[in-house]
């Protein structure tokens, strides 16, 4: 797609989300050395590229299921015993904030023909 091309509402809060994410990850880097944060970073960032420059919010959908899913694992299998303190808001972040991510990011991903969004019929 063209950059000149608009973003639909979807798409623009897909995009907020996936900054929100990277944001949030930055932060949690800086404030305490957690790998899995520079990792997070990475791939937000590039997922928010992919979404705000070339319109692929099939990259918003991946990121979301990849995120949730990592940090589900993280939840049921190694437990958050290791997180003290604020990463416990950045990890709870990083399990809640996929989920609308993925949801809009779907969204913003059928469009009709005339540039709209599809309607979803469930």
């Amino acid at each position: 797609m063209k950059r000149e091309e608009k973003i639909l509402p979807s798409g623009i809060i897909s995009i907020a989300f996936l900054i929100s994410l990277a944001v949030a990850n930055a932060v949690w880097l800086i404030v305490s050395w957690h790998g899995g944060a520079f990792i997070a970073l990475a791939f937000y960032s590039v997922m928010s590229f992919l979404c705000l420059r070339r319109r692929h919010f099939q990259a918003g959908v991946i990121a979301g299921i990849i995120g949730f899913g990592i940090h589900i694992y993280e939840l049921f299998v190694l437990g958050t015993s290791e997180l003290v303190g604020i990463d416990h808001v950045f990890f709870y972040a990083n399990l809640i904030l996929p989920i609308p991510l993925t949801i809009t990011s779907y969204l913003a991903s059928r469009k009709g023909s005339d540039g709209q969004e599809e309607q979803i019929n469930l």
